[in-house]
Protein backbone atom coordinates (compact mmCIF):
# COMPACT_ATOMS: atom_id res chain seq x y z
CA UNK A 1 0.00 0.00 0.00
CA UNK A 2 1.45 3.36 -0.90
CA UNK A 3 2.09 5.74 2.32
CA UNK A 4 0.81 9.43 2.25
CA UNK A 5 4.46 10.57 2.38
CA UNK A 6 5.26 8.20 -1.09
CA UNK A 7 2.29 9.89 -2.79
CA UNK A 8 3.60 13.66 -1.88
CA UNK A 9 6.01 15.38 -4.79
CA UNK A 10 9.37 15.94 -4.44
CA UNK A 11 11.37 17.40 -7.33
CA UNK A 12 14.81 15.37 -7.58
CA UNK A 13 16.78 18.72 -7.42
CA UNK A 14 14.92 19.03 -3.82
CA UNK A 15 15.97 15.38 -2.73
CA UNK A 16 19.25 16.23 -3.58
CA UNK A 17 18.99 19.16 -1.24
CA UNK A 18 17.71 17.14 1.89
CA UNK A 19 19.65 14.00 1.10
CA UNK A 20 23.39 16.46 1.30
CA UNK A 21 21.30 18.25 4.02
CA UNK A 22 20.86 15.38 5.82
CA UNK A 23 24.42 14.39 5.72
CA UNK A 24 25.59 17.44 7.22
CA UNK A 25 23.02 17.00 9.97
CA UNK A 26 24.31 13.89 10.88
CA UNK A 27 28.20 14.58 10.66
CA UNK A 28 28.92 12.64 7.59
CA UNK A 29 29.89 16.20 5.91
CA UNK A 30 31.38 18.12 8.22
CA UNK A 31 32.08 22.15 8.41
CA UNK A 32 34.98 23.29 5.94
CA UNK A 33 34.55 20.10 4.16
CA UNK A 34 34.71 20.23 0.82
CA UNK A 35 32.54 18.41 -1.54
CA UNK A 36 32.61 15.92 -4.00
CA UNK A 37 31.94 17.58 -7.64
CA UNK A 38 28.52 18.22 -8.76
CA UNK A 39 29.64 15.19 -11.44
CA UNK A 40 30.35 12.87 -8.47
CA UNK A 41 27.17 13.96 -6.96
CA UNK A 42 25.30 13.54 -9.71
CA UNK A 43 26.22 10.47 -10.32
CA UNK A 44 25.79 9.45 -6.35
CA UNK A 45 22.52 10.76 -6.62
CA UNK A 46 21.38 9.57 -10.70
CA UNK A 47 20.74 12.35 -11.41
CA UNK A 48 21.97 14.85 -14.08
CA UNK A 49 25.05 17.72 -13.31
CA UNK A 50 22.67 20.41 -14.30
CA UNK A 51 19.86 18.77 -11.29
CA UNK A 52 22.60 18.35 -8.53
CA UNK A 53 23.70 21.89 -9.52
CA UNK A 54 20.17 23.11 -8.70
CA UNK A 55 19.89 21.04 -5.47
CA UNK A 56 23.21 22.39 -4.36
CA UNK A 57 21.92 26.19 -5.37
CA UNK A 58 19.07 25.94 -3.09
CA UNK A 59 21.70 24.85 -0.16
CA UNK A 60 24.10 27.46 -0.56
CA UNK A 61 20.94 30.28 -0.75
CA UNK A 62 20.51 28.79 2.83
CA UNK A 63 24.24 29.67 3.69
CA UNK A 64 24.63 25.96 4.61
CA UNK A 65 27.69 25.60 2.09
CA UNK A 66 29.40 28.47 -0.21
CA UNK A 67 29.50 27.60 -4.03
CA UNK A 68 33.24 28.45 -5.56
CA UNK A 69 33.85 28.64 -9.60
CA UNK A 70 36.48 25.76 -9.61
CA UNK A 71 36.50 24.99 -6.13
CA UNK A 72 33.43 23.29 -5.67
CA UNK A 73 31.06 22.64 -2.68
CA UNK A 74 32.22 23.58 0.98
CA UNK A 75 30.02 22.93 4.30
CA UNK A 76 29.43 26.46 5.94
CA UNK A 77 26.97 25.38 9.09
CA UNK A 78 25.49 22.34 10.66
CA UNK A 79 22.94 24.20 12.61
CA UNK A 80 21.50 26.03 9.00
CA UNK A 81 21.31 21.87 8.03
CA UNK A 82 19.64 20.62 10.84
CA UNK A 83 17.27 23.71 10.38
CA UNK A 84 16.64 23.25 6.81
CA UNK A 85 15.37 19.40 7.63
CA UNK A 86 13.18 21.07 11.11
CA UNK A 87 11.66 23.26 8.31
CA UNK A 88 11.32 20.13 5.71
CA UNK A 89 9.70 17.76 7.99
CA UNK A 90 7.90 20.52 8.86
CA UNK A 91 6.30 21.84 5.94
CA UNK A 92 6.03 18.30 4.55
CA UNK A 93 3.51 17.05 7.63
CA UNK A 94 1.50 19.56 6.64
CA UNK A 95 1.33 18.42 3.02
CA UNK A 96 0.53 14.78 4.40
CA UNK A 97 -2.34 16.12 6.37
CA UNK A 98 -3.87 17.79 3.06
CA UNK A 99 -3.75 15.08 1.33
CA UNK A 100 -5.05 12.95 3.87
CA UNK A 101 -8.25 15.62 4.48
CA UNK A 102 -8.76 14.94 0.87
CA UNK A 103 -8.80 11.80 0.92
CA UNK A 104 -11.14 11.81 3.55
CA UNK A 105 -13.68 14.12 1.94
CA UNK A 106 -13.49 12.00 -1.21
CA UNK A 107 -14.82 9.00 0.92
CA UNK A 108 -17.30 10.82 2.92
CA UNK A 109 -18.42 12.77 -0.88
CA UNK A 110 -19.12 8.23 -2.01
CA UNK A 111 -20.45 7.15 1.38
CA UNK A 112 -23.16 10.52 1.02
CA UNK A 113 -23.67 9.07 -2.51
CA UNK A 114 -24.77 5.52 -1.35
CA UNK A 115 -26.91 6.74 1.47
CA UNK A 116 -28.68 9.16 -1.19
CA UNK A 117 -29.04 5.82 -3.16
CA UNK A 118 -30.51 3.62 -0.15
CA UNK A 119 -32.90 6.40 1.10
CA UNK A 120 -34.52 7.07 -2.54
CA UNK A 121 -34.70 3.41 -2.77
CA UNK A 122 -36.22 3.06 0.88
CA UNK A 123 -38.79 5.85 -0.03
CA UNK A 124 -39.64 4.23 -3.53
CA UNK A 125 -40.79 0.70 -1.35
CA UNK A 126 -42.61 3.48 1.17
CA UNK A 127 -44.55 4.97 -1.81
CA UNK A 128 -45.42 1.62 -3.75
CA UNK A 129 -47.65 0.80 -0.25
CA UNK A 130 -48.55 4.15 0.33
CA UNK A 131 -50.07 4.22 -2.82
CA UNK A 132 -52.09 1.23 -2.20
CA UNK A 133 -53.05 1.87 1.08
CA UNK A 134 -53.20 5.65 1.75
CA UNK A 135 -53.32 5.20 5.76
CA UNK A 136 -49.50 4.71 6.58
CA UNK A 137 -48.85 1.34 8.14
CA UNK A 138 -47.29 -0.08 11.38
CA UNK A 139 -44.17 -1.87 10.49
CA UNK A 140 -42.47 -5.09 12.47
CA UNK A 141 -39.33 -6.90 11.40
CA UNK A 142 -39.84 -11.01 12.39
CA UNK A 143 -36.62 -10.79 14.44
CA UNK A 144 -36.74 -12.91 17.38
CA UNK A 145 -37.23 -16.22 17.15
CA UNK A 146 -41.35 -17.45 17.37
CA UNK A 147 -43.49 -20.05 17.39
CA UNK A 148 -45.53 -18.55 14.55
CA UNK A 149 -42.79 -19.03 12.22
CA UNK A 150 -43.46 -20.73 8.99
CA UNK A 151 -47.24 -21.14 9.74
CA UNK A 152 -50.01 -18.78 7.24
CA UNK A 153 -51.83 -15.78 8.37
CA UNK A 154 -55.27 -18.05 8.41
CA UNK A 155 -53.93 -20.44 10.70
CA UNK A 156 -52.27 -17.66 13.04
CA UNK A 157 -55.65 -15.66 13.13
CA UNK A 158 -54.03 -12.67 13.48
CA UNK A 159 -56.97 -10.04 13.06
CA UNK A 160 -58.88 -11.73 15.83
CA UNK A 161 -55.44 -12.52 17.87
CA UNK A 162 -54.06 -8.42 17.29
CA UNK A 163 -57.15 -6.57 15.45
CA UNK A 164 -54.02 -6.27 12.49
CA UNK A 165 -54.93 -5.63 9.31
CA UNK A 166 -52.14 -7.11 7.24
CA UNK A 167 -51.45 -4.91 4.00
CA UNK A 168 -48.20 -6.14 2.69
CA UNK A 169 -45.47 -8.66 3.25
CA UNK A 170 -41.99 -8.30 2.38
CA UNK A 171 -39.66 -11.49 2.40
CA UNK A 172 -36.07 -11.09 1.36
CA UNK A 173 -36.50 -7.68 -0.48
CA UNK A 174 -39.83 -8.88 -2.38
CA UNK A 175 -43.03 -7.31 -1.71
CA UNK A 176 -46.68 -8.68 -1.16
CA UNK A 177 -49.15 -6.54 -1.42
CA UNK A 178 -52.51 -7.36 0.46
CA UNK A 179 -51.40 -11.21 1.01
CA UNK A 180 -54.02 -13.74 1.38
CA UNK A 181 -54.89 -15.91 4.05
CA UNK A 182 -52.44 -18.75 2.80
CA UNK A 183 -49.17 -16.23 3.14
CA UNK A 184 -46.62 -17.14 5.58
CA UNK A 185 -44.83 -15.56 7.85
CA UNK A 186 -41.17 -16.53 8.17
CA UNK A 187 -38.23 -14.90 10.17
CA UNK A 188 -36.91 -11.85 8.92
CA UNK A 189 -39.71 -11.30 7.10
CA UNK A 190 -41.39 -7.23 7.54
CA UNK A 191 -45.04 -7.10 8.54
CA UNK A 192 -46.93 -4.03 7.80
CA UNK A 193 -50.20 -3.50 8.85
CA UNK A 194 -53.14 -1.14 9.60
CA UNK A 195 -55.10 -0.93 12.82
CA UNK A 196 -56.25 1.13 16.34
CA UNK A 197 -53.41 3.12 18.37
CA UNK A 198 -52.63 -0.42 20.41
CA UNK A 199 -52.42 -2.47 17.24
CA UNK A 200 -48.16 -2.03 17.35
CA UNK A 201 -47.80 -3.32 20.75
CA UNK A 202 -49.99 -6.50 20.54
CA UNK A 203 -48.38 -7.23 16.73
CA UNK A 204 -44.95 -6.65 18.76
CA UNK A 205 -46.10 -9.06 22.20
CA UNK A 206 -47.78 -11.41 19.26
CA UNK A 207 -44.02 -12.16 17.46
CA UNK A 208 -42.23 -11.98 21.02
CA UNK A 209 -40.61 -8.56 19.75
CA UNK A 210 -39.92 -7.12 22.64
CA UNK A 211 -37.59 -4.47 22.19
CA UNK A 212 -37.06 -2.73 18.99
CA UNK A 213 -38.98 -3.04 15.65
Amino acid sequence: MTSYKEEITVSKYQKIAISVAERIASGEYEVGEKLKSRTTIASTFNVSPETARKGLNILADLKILTLKHGSGAIVLSKEKAIDFINQYESTHSIAVLKEKIRDTIHDQGKAMEQLSVLVNDFLMQSQSISKQYPLAPYEIICSHDSEHFGKSIGALNIWHQTGATIVAIEHSGNFTISPGPYAVIEKGDHIYFVGDDAVISRMKTFFNLRKGL
